[in-house]
């Protein structure tokens, strides 16, 4: 994992997980979330220790280069000085080569200390990433299942709904027949009396039974209405 997926990864996670603080969990997807958030976190800080601790490190690596070159120097300078005669001066150089040479073994140990404390966590750390990895992988297939899953609820609850508008519509057509059929049979019987004798007691009869069942329906759905009981077919 490159260093710059990772601090993207780690970022989302973090919006995700102060999100997550800030609304509440509202489903299973979420708490995952918020745990893949603190397992990045983790990660992040154990790669942190781990790179800390190789520079640490590398700068008793260097001392102890350091102490090498100076206990040489002072062998050096002391075998110069017994060349010349000057044993006084070659004993000063060595016990200044004795102390640098324990100045260097101490560096020694502590650098391989440390070296094998980085070598320890790094294995660990290459183990954690794996782990981490293979927790997102998972989180992902269930995100997405989630998400489907979530898709495939929305699409049978819009259908059932769209089921229960169409038997609503279907029973408003039948309702709109009903009336077409109604008005059709009164412009029928308008029609069949349009030839006759407009002042005759048959036509008077017939608009008097017209006016008389306009005037009963109206008064039957007022009293339905009142009562509460819907009309067939609604």
């Amino acid at each position: 994992m490159s260093i710059r997926n990772r601090l993207g990864r780690i970022a989302r996670a973090n919006r995700a997980e102060r999100a997550a603080r800030k609304q509440g969990p509202v489903d299973p997807v979420q708490a995952v979330e918020a745990a893949q958030a603190e397992q990045f976190r983790r990660l992040d800080q154990a790669s942190r220790s781990v790179a800390d601790l190789a520079a640490n490190r590398r700068r008793v690596e260097i001392l102890a280069q350091q102490a090498s070159a100076e206990r040489q120097q002072w062998d050096r300078q002391a075998e110069a000085a017994v060349a010349m005669g000057h044993d006084e001066g070659a004993r000063e150089y060595l016990r200044r080569s004795i102390e640098a040479g324990k100045r260097l073994e101490g560096l020694a140990a502590q650098h391989r200390s440390i070296d094998e404390q980085v070598r320890r966590l790094e294995h660990d750390l290459v183990r954690l990433e794996r782990q981490v990895q293979d927790s997102y992988v998972r989180f992902q297939a269930l995100r997405a299942d989630h998400g489907a899953a979530q898709a495939a609820l929305q699409m049978r609850e819009a259908t059932a709904a769209a089921g229960r508008q169409a038997a609503g519509a279907e029973s408003a057509a039948l309702e709109a027949e009903r009336e077409v059929r109604r008005l059709q049979a009164r412009a029928a019987a308008y029609d069949e009396i349009a030839g006759a004798d407009p002042d005759s007691a048959q036509v008077r009869e017939a608009f008097d039974q017209l006016e008389n069942e306009a005037a009963v329906r109206t008064q039957l759905d007022a009293l339905k209405q009142r009562k509460g009981i819907e009309r067939p077919g609604r």
